[in-house]
């Protein structure tokens, strides 16, 4: 006599593979979909108060204010140096941001229009 298995435990079986089918093939592509880190030294308060956790209007518009009065950021770690942002702030955002020299930036988008 043939015995085939319960239904229902070939059910949560195929459940349980297209579950995982579901979470993990999205996961693979991912990196396709990646966005660029946010240029601290280019960023208005606007656009670091919504890519920074932690970092609301204000503490967005004091990093502003410091990078107009001290120049541009050299590195990612001088944000600690913007009252209200701390070492824990940062790590947790150190994903997201990138320190990009501006005007290198400006002189390769000038040099890219001048070439036909």
């Amino acid at each position: 006599m043939l015995m085939l298995k319960k239904p229902t435990v070939q059910l949560s079986f195929v459940l349980k593979k297209f579950a995982l089918f579901c979470v993990f093939l999205p996961s693979l592509f991912l990196n396709a979909y990646a966005v660029s880190p946010l240029n601290i030294n280019s960023a208005t308060a606007e656009q670091l108060s919504a890519v920074l956790s932690g970092v609301g209007d204000a503490k967005a518009k004091a990093i502003v204010a410091f990078r107009d009065q001290n120049g541009p950021f050299e590195s990612i770690e001088e944000l600690t140096k913007v009252k209200g942002i701390g070492n824990a702030l940062l790590q947790r955002n150190k994903g997201f941001i990138a320190v990009i020299d501006t005007a290198l930036t400006s002189h390769s988008e000038t040099l890219e229009e001048a070439v036909p």
